[in-house]
């Protein structure tokens, strides 16, 4: 019974999309740039002719806050996120984010993603 168990757990988890191929379709829409590296040697996870994207999971959202302004320097381009939605997430991540750059003024462009509408 444990084997059909763990089996399951496996099957389950590689159903979920992951952040790089939610990004790769993602920036491909937007006719993006995927995995752009910078001057510094870092990698903005789409850029875009008029932003340089941070994509993350929503339970991530405080590191997103960070790269998205550090690629925007890099780049000369605005500071934009891609949060991922996951339909696990027990919290608002979402609301969190935006009370936080609502706060602070933050020039920041967020998108969202539902994690099941890219599999």
């Amino acid at each position: 019974m444990k084997k059909l168990m763990l089996i399951l757990v496996l099957f389950n988890n590689s159903i979920k999309a992951s952040e790089k191929s939610i990004n790769n379709t993602w920036c491909s829409s937007y006719n993006g740039v995927i995995e752009y590296r910078t001057s510094y040697g870092t990698y903005v996870d789409c850029l875009t002719n008029e932003f340089a994207i941070e994509v993350e999971f929503d339970y991530k959202w405080k590191e997103s806050i960070g790269q998205s302004f550090h690629y925007a320097e890099a780049t000369n381009k605005k500071p934009g996120i891609l949060i991922i939605k996951r339909s696990k997430s027990k919290k608002d991540y979402l609301e969190e984010l935006n009370k936080t750059i609502t706060k602070f003024n933050l020039p920041i462009t967020i998108f969202i993603i539902d994690e099941q509408a890219i599999q």
